[in-house]
C-alpha cells in the first residue's frame, strides 16, 4: 500500500483525510489512528472542524473493509464536532445513491476536489 493513499492533514479548521487505492482492513485501522488524532486535537480544545473525506479511487479488497471503515468513521463523538463534511468520490451509481439518500445541508458529495474544497471553505454554520 502506498502510504500517500492513507493520510490525514490539518489546515486551519479543515481536516483533509485520504483513503484511496486498494484498501485492506489493516489500512483502514492504520488510517483511523491518524484521522482520530487529527480530530482529537479539535475535540480536546472544544473546537469544531470541517472535513474533506477523499475516497476517490477507493477499492476495498474485501466487503469487510467497507464495514470496518463505516464502523470507525461514523463515530458519534468525532462527528458531533464537525461543521460540514464533503466526500470526494468517483462519479457513478454509488455517488448518485449517496447524494439522494445521505446529502444534507452540512454533508455533500463531490467528484471534483476543487468544488469540494470551495464548498467547505464557503460553508458557515
Amino acid at each position: 500500500m502506498n502510504k500517500q493513499n492513507i493520510s490525514t492533514t490539518i489546515s486551519g479548521d479543515l481536516i483533509v483525510t485520504h483513503l484511496t487505492g486498494k484498501i485492506t482492513t489493516n489500512d483502514v485501522n492504520e488510517w483511523f489512528v491518524g484521522f482520530e488524532q487529527a480530530c482529537q486535537q479539535f475535540i480536546s480544545e472544544g473546537r469544531t472542524f470541517k472535513l474533506l473525506v477523499d475516497r476517490k479511487g477507493y477499492i476495498p479488497d474485501h466487503f469487510s473493509v467497507q464495514k470496518a471503515w463505516k464502523d470507525k468513521f461514523f463515530n458519534k463523538q468525532l462527528l458531533q464536532h464537525t461543521q460540514a463534511i464533503a466526500f470526494l468520490l468517483e462519479e457513478g451509481q454509488i455517488m448518485n445513491y449517496l447524494e439522494q439518500s445521505n446529502q444534507t445541508e452540512s454533508v455533500k458529495f463531490f467528484a471534483d476536489h476543487e468544488q469540494a474544497l470551495q464548498w467547505l471553505m464557503e460553508y458557515s454554520i
